[in-house]
């Protein structure tokens, strides 16, 4: 540090999750860092009274989340779990506010949400929103191989997932959040509210079903054809055992191209904005092979068709017309439970349609929103997830594409969206 008397130009007290008070303080007479007991000593007394009056008066309210953990860019916060998972998380808002937590699909991470989450953090700021990386996935860490890679399935189990889930909150002190999740992840809302309703305010389902067993997206296309049909004979080949000796690698390992199939095929959305899709082909190629194994293994023994019967806490089902994932069919069956569950509790829900274009024959989403909707209708989505938690009720602004070849442009008709209110 230079020399000369220290002066404290700014002071700020932050609040960590773990409720340890940090002291912040920019010094006017250099960069280098010191102790604090040597900075209270070279302080000016004036310095040091407002030092003392920041600690006085400042330190009974809570500060807002970390500013380190805002944005998906920047390294995420940290919290190990009981359940051996040291999980990231990414957090807006007060920390006392009324909390919302959003969990994403199969080989995704919290970028997934990140427009959503900040179009809800402008409509309402009060709200403490929080993003996890599922176990395997973003910058969470993996299950321990050794009880793991012989058969990853088994520690990818949606149980295990919500078991995460449920640990974090625990760890975060939230008794209660209002929760939304997309495709895996709303199976994830699904298992939390149904295990431990009394946790869950109102459960936000997007790109859903009542299950996943015999999908065939998940099953034909992800697992037979591009895991097991073309990336498992490469390991192989390499003298490489399957499963066990691949827990720790990534596609690009069996495929050099493989960014080139997984942008052509996995995180390709006509109606996203390009700018949004770019970091995600190499941040998916990177996932483990024993998270692309575990999970679509565990998404895929989902049946929740009957234990949805028995659903008491309010749910929001969000559906896409082109979703190549979960069909009409599975709306339909997801609303015929939802329909019970209303009669045996008097629980009401909704069910709510995105765009207006079917799905073409091909199969694919080609030209309007599809399966990850808050990937393209991030401000749509937002306000029905608000619009939901604070009234019971999603918007009825219908939000769909344009024409080829302006997919990617939005036009919203307020009251003309299809809702359907299922309740007693």
């Amino acid at each position: 540090m230079k020399n000369g008397p220290a002066s404290l130009s700014q002071g700020r007290l932050v609040w960590s999750p773990d409720d340890r008070i940090h002291v912040s303080v920019r010094i006017q007479s250099g960069e280098s860092s010191m102790t604090l007991s040597n900075l209270i000593a070279s302080l000016r007394p004036s310095a040091l009274a407002l030092m003392t009056a920041a600690f006085v008066f400042g330190a009974s309210a809570p500060a807002s989340a970390e500013a380190a953990c805002t944005s998906v860019d920047t390294p995420r916060c940290m919290v190990k779990l009981p359940t051996g998972i040291d999980m990231a998380y990414i957090e807006v808002g007060p920390a006392d506010g009324k909390p919302v937590l959003l969990i994403h699909g199969l080989t995704d991470s919290v970028r997934s949400w990140s427009l959503a989450m900040d179009a809800l953090h402008k409509i309402d700021p009060s709200l403490h929103i929080l993003a996890v990386d599922l176990r395997g996935h973003g910058q969470s860490s993996m299950p321990d191989a050794k009880a793991c890679a012989s058969a990853p399935e088994t520690c990818y189990r949606i149980s295990d997932l919500a078991g995460d889930v449920v640990a974090f909150m625990q760890a975060k002190g939230i008794s209660k959040a209002d929760l939304a999740g997309h495709s895996m992840g709303s199976f994830v809302v699904q298992e939390i509210a149904i295990t431990h309703p009394e946790m869950v305010g109102h459960a936000v389902l997007d790109a859903t079903g009542a299950k996943s067993v015999g999908n065939a997206a998940l099953g034909d296309f992800v697992l037979k054809q591009t895991i097991e049909g073309a990336w498992k004979p490469a390991l192989e080949a390499k003298g490489l055992a399957y499963p066990s000796g691949v827990y720790e690698l990534t596609p690009l390992d069996a495929d050099p191209k493989a960014m080139e199939w997984i942008a052509a095929n996995w995180t390709l959305d006509p109606a996203a904005e390009p700018s949004f899709l770019t970091p995600y082909t190499p941040e998916t190629a990177k996932v483990r092979l024993g998270t692309w194994i575990g999970a679509t293994k565990g998404l895929l023994a989902q049946d929740n068709t009957e234990r949805l019967k028995t659903l008491k806490v309010p749910a929001l089902v969000m559906w896409a017309t082109q979703d190549s994932i979960y069909l009409a069919k599975d709306q339909d069956e997801i609303k015929a439970s939802l329909k019970e569950a209303a009669a045996k509790a008097g629980t009401t829900f909704y069910w709510k349609e995105y765009g207006k274009k079917p799905l073409p024959a091909s199969g694919a989403q080609e030209s309007d929103i599809g399966h990850n909707i808050q990937w393209s209708a991030a401000e749509t989505v937002a306000k029905d997830i608000h619009s939901f938690i604070t009234t019971g009720a999603p918007t009825l602004d219908l939000v769909y594409s344009d024409e080829a070849p302006n997919v990617t442009k939005l036009i919203v008709e307020p009251g003309k969206a299809v809702v359907e209110k299922i309740s007693n």
